[in-house]
């Protein structure tokens, strides 16, 4: 099982990723990027984002992908904002936020639960599957907000202004997501299933793993990752529209492979998303300060994620071939020992 989390040097390198950047951009901007303003703003950011990229990871860790996550996200922040719009003058702030949350949160498992089933009982590719859903939820809430914005009540704000030991509270949530995904897929039997799905779904069910059950569940989980994402980001706008965040796919499928999760399932440590999205959002935030003068900031930007993504995939690329080379020679070093004692 502990192979499966994939080699202890990437985690070590995305640290030292990490800490490399804080120094070198620092020392490239030091009035405005060391500050706590800025950390804070880069957590603000961070959070939305990493929850979209476990989103991505969970799926990727059965072998599928939920390319709709977005639309998800967007869905279920236009249905809270309606709820509490709706609910607020008769029931008050409170309880109308509540309860938009709820919505919020049930809109994102209803969506996760049609991408499972349409994957795990039709067996229809992931990709086709969850691009198509991608467009239908999209026409669905296009269709109920005739794609205009819809302003919330100001009632969600402090999670992304409130803060707690220096850090908002948005980006709590998304460590507390974080958490909560490693303890199911590190320790728990569901997690040992979706590794094993992950690695070979016909083994699985010669093994008489539940495995459709299995899919849905991931599919539902992502769901509910894609509809938290959608309440921080209209938290932190007070509005919610169906085209917001159109980049956040890529980026988000950047992160979960920089965290090392195998896009073909069965490997992959979802803890190293948190990192992975903090290089990430480290990069982009240093480079446009760095470079704000410059009208081409933002295509550094992409060109800087680009060789990133080459340069860790490289890199553990190199990191798996040299571990799986160490077991095969330990392996034939035990045979010639176990021979020479049978002699």
């Amino acid at each position: 099982m502990q192979s499966r989390f994939g080699p202890r040097a990437h985690t070590w390198s995305l640290i030292g990723l990490v800490l490399g950047l804080t120094v070198l951009l620092s020392a490239l901007a030091p009035q405005t990027f060391p500050t706590v303003g800025n950390l804070q703003s880069m957590a603000v950011q961070i959070a939305p984002l990493g929850l979209l990229a476990l989103c991505i990871a969970i799926t990727f860790l059965i072998g599928g992908i939920d390319l709709s996550c977005v639309n998800v996200a967007n869905g279920s922040a236009v249905i809270a904002a309606l709820v509490m719009n709706a609910l607020a003058p008769s029931t008050g702030a409170g309880p109308a936020t509540a309860i938009g949350l709820v919505a919020a949160l049930c809109t994102g498992l209803l969506a996760g639960l049609v991408n499972g089933l349409v994957i795990a009982m039709l067996r229809v590719h992931p990709i086709p599957t969850t691009l198509g859903t991608s467009a239908v939820f999209l026409g669905i809430f296009t269709g109920i907000t005739n794609g205009s914005t819809v302003f919330g009540q100001g009632t969600l704000g402090s999670l992304s202004t409130s803060t707690v030991a220096l850090l908002p509270l948005s980006f709590w949530v998304f460590l507390l997501a974080v958490a909560a995904l490693m303890v199911v897929t590190q320790r728990t039997r569901l997690g040992f299933r979706l590794y094993a799905i992950g690695e070979s779904t016909r083994v699985s069910r010669f093994a008489r793993m539940r495995v459709e059950r299995d899919q849905v569940i991931a599919y539902m989980i992502s769901g509910l990752f894609a509809s938290l994402a959608g309440i921080l980001l209209f938290a932190g706008l007070n509005a919610a529209n169906v085209s917001f965040g159109s980049s956040y796919l890529t980026q988000a499928l950047l992160i979960a492979v920089i965290a090392g999760m195998d896009p073909y399932g069965g490997s992959g440590r979802v803890g190293m998303v948190a990192l992975a999205a903090i290089a990430a959002q480290e990069l982009q935030t240093g480079l446009n300060m760095v470079l704000g003068g410059w009208s081409g900031s933002a295509f550094a930007s992409d060109f800087a994620w680009g060789v990133l993504l080459i340069a860790i995939l490289g890199f553990s690329r190199w990191l798996g071939r040299r571990t799986a080379r160490r077991r095969r020679e330990q392996a034939t070093a035990a045979l010639v020992a176990d021979g020479a004692q049978g002699s």
